[in-house]
């Protein structure tokens, strides 16, 4: 009795691991987009960086990252974390510029299968 009751055990194992879920057949990156700012805007000292786009996904945006860092120094900046939970989210974060700075914003997003889709834009402040 024992025997059965193990092999039983072992076949309930074997049968839930070899389920798929959904997130093992998403392939599809999430679709990044920075709206604002644009690739080479010049920004003036104290002027508000408004950093704003959408991110989409087929499935679930499970996460997203927004990384701020000087491309002087490779400092980073600014690190936000956020999570939409849905399939579709905006995002708005502001930055005040400092002049001299060189920014390289990026925005990343992950689903829930770990597809990473990302986008970068680099502006200035003089």
């Amino acid at each position: 009795m024992k025997y059965y009751l193990s092999q039983l055990l072992i076949l309930l194992l074997l049968a839930g691991c070899s389920d798929k879920n959904s997130a093992d057949n998403d392939t599809e990156l999430p679709v990044v987009t920075i709206s604002s700012p644009v690739a080479g805007q010049v920004f003036t000292n104290g002027q508000q960086i408004n950093i704003a786009g959408t991110i989409t996904d087929n499935k679930y945006i499970a996460e997203v990252h927004i990384h701020v860092s000087n491309t002087n120094t490779g400092m980073l900046i600014m690190d936000v974390h956020l999570y939409p939970g849905s399939n579709s989210t905006t995002f708005n974060q502001p930055l005040t510029a400092v002049t001299g700075v060189n920014y390289r914003i990026q925005v990343i997003a992950k689903d829930r299968a770990v597809n990473e889709g990302r986008s970068t834009v680099d502006v200035s402040c003089n």
